[in-house]
């Protein structure tokens, strides 16, 4: 891996991104085509039958908590089953891309964050955009951070002495990450464009994937979600924790560096919000039962607890609001990677 040339390298980080986008933007026609009216112009009744839930992540990372926490309560709301299920592959693009070749009924969803609609297409300089999926609600818009860890035998115990190490012995350290077109592949990708530290980014096919990874001793630390069970490794010391990618400090690492006070000021983008979307096109009314449908749950104590209650929004946010942030996030990536 160390003799990789570094335009190789770099095109890892992107790699998965084409089909990423492919799959989030790149088929509302299909899926509009998709779409069945009823008789003599009566709207389809909604829910009918079973909703399928895609994730379009492996079982046990923080994508994968997240929707099936919501799952049941979703069905139990609707009053339907909704079924999770994962369809991995492609940095999410090949789950994405079954979800928005479904019609536009809200009878199949997905699970999504803004690295997937808003990043993918703009480093890949394709022709789709966020504008191919419905957004639905926030699901958790808690601005969680990605965390730089490293196992318990690494010989790093600060940032510092990691980044030192990245600076002296270029593209040598092997960083795993949750995808190749995540917005923590990217922020790595502009650590070495604009920072000059490179290291060999390593995605997986989720965090889950990185984090056996890291376990194994197959990479040398993995810039993964501030989730809970990165948390309690750090507090059991199996991981150490040596930067976050928030531009404060976390009140549960309090010992944990920022990358902006490491000198890395600008490398604050790598955050975690979840929505629930759709294919692109799904009538008012649909879009309107399942936003009703997602807040009821967001206030369910069950569904808050698993969770977590620290991702959850004091007020619930609906797609629209989550469309305004997609539209600064591609601002801001326009601006870093070009259209």
């Amino acid at each position: 891996m160390h003799s990789m040339s570094k335009r190789y390298r770099r095109s890892l980080i992107t790699a998965g991104a084409i089909m990423g986008v492919m799959l989030l933007a790149g088929c509302s026609g299909a899926a509009g085509a998709g779409n069945s009216a009823a008789p003599d112009g009566e709207a389809a009744a909604f829910p009918n039958g079973d909703i399928r839930f895609v994730i379009p992540y492996s079982a046990g990372g923080p994508t994968d908590v997240t929707a099936r926490a919501l799952a049941p309560c979703l069905g139990d709301a609707l009053d339907t089953n909704v079924i999770a299920e994962n369809i991995t592959g492609g940095s999410g693009s090949v789950g994405l891309q079954d979800m928005i070749s479904k019609p536009a009924d809200g009878q199949t969803l997905a699970i999504v964050s803004p690295g997937m609609v808003a990043l993918s297409p703009i480093a890949n300089g394709l022709d789709y955009s966020r504008e191919d999926v419905s957004s639905v609600g926030v699901i958790s818009y808690s601005y969680s951070p990605m965390v730089l860890v490293v196992g318990e035998d690494s010989p790093y115990s600060s940032g510092e002495e990691f980044f030192a190490a990245a600076e002296e012995a270029p593209a040598t350290l092997t960083v795993g990450v949750s995808g190749a077109s995540t917005p923590q592949a990217i922020e790595l990708q502009r650590l070495a464009d604009e920072y000059n530290v490179e290291v060999i980014v390593v995605p997986f096919d989720g965090s889950a994937g990185a984090i056996t990874a890291l376990l194994g001793g197959h990479v040398d630390s993995v810039f993964v979600n501030d989730q809970e069970d990165v948390v309690q490794r750090i507090g059991s010391g199996d991981f150490t924790a040596l930067a976050v990618s928030s531009p404060e400090r976390q009140a549960h690492l309090p010992d944990t560096p920022t990358l902006v006070e490491l000198g890395y000021d600008d490398l604050t983008l790598a955050v975690t919000i979840y929505a629930l979307a759709a294919p692109a096109g799904m009538p008012d009314d649909v879009v309107a039962t399942l936003s009703d449908a997602l807040e009821e749950c967001l206030s369910n104590p069950e569904t808050v607890s698993a969770i977590g209650e620290n991702y959850i929004l004091p007020e619930y946010q609906t797609g629209e609001e989550f469309d305004g942030f997609l539209s600064e996030a591609e601002k801001v990536y326009t601006r870093i990677l070009g259209s």
